[in-house]
């Protein structure tokens, strides 16, 4: 593997603990003082991940968006565990960061057509209301066309 691949998997990794730890997403700053590079490293590593679709970075801002399945906005798509919250891109992510963290989680979803308020648990990896399903509007292929509305 190339340095510069250790080190954007690095990030990428550090931007993950950050979510988990934080329940935000990091600024470049952040993650540079914790793996002690420099900022300007740590921001083209930000570009390269999204360009990778790693990781997806605000047009505007350059900040980071999502890490899927973290949010770095507010959403419809809420996950509790004791005092942490979280925000996942959508309700399949919502299981994505039960999974990632491995933890038990209360999930809290407000449906886009209806705005009926919707809960689940996962418990040691099983979750409630299985008789429910997740709709994906596009195929997987075309997320990318336009990730915030998918």
């Amino acid at each position: 593997m190339n340095n510069t691949l250790v080190s954007d998997l690095q990030i990428r990794y550090a931007i993950y603990r950050f979510f988990a730890d934080e329940c935000r997403a990091p600024l470049a700053n952040e993650i540079a003082e914790r793996i002690q590079l420099s900022l300007d490293d740590v921001r083209l590593a930000f570009r390269r991940l999204h360009d990778r679709h790693m990781i997806f970075l605000d047009a505007e801002t350059g900040h980071i968006r999502m890490a899927n399945p973290f949010s770095a906005i507010p959403t419809n798509y809420r996950v509790r565990a004791g005092d942490k919250l979280w925000w996942a891109n959508c309700a399949w992510d919502t299981l994505g960061i039960a999974a990632a963290l491995g933890i038990d989680v209360e999930i809290e979803a407000t449906h886009p057509a209806d705005q009926q308020r919707l809960s689940l648990k996962v418990v040691q990896g099983e979750v409630s209301n299985q008789d429910w399903l997740v709709y994906f509007p596009l195929p997987c292929r075309q997320w990318y066309d336009d990730l915030v509305y998918t």
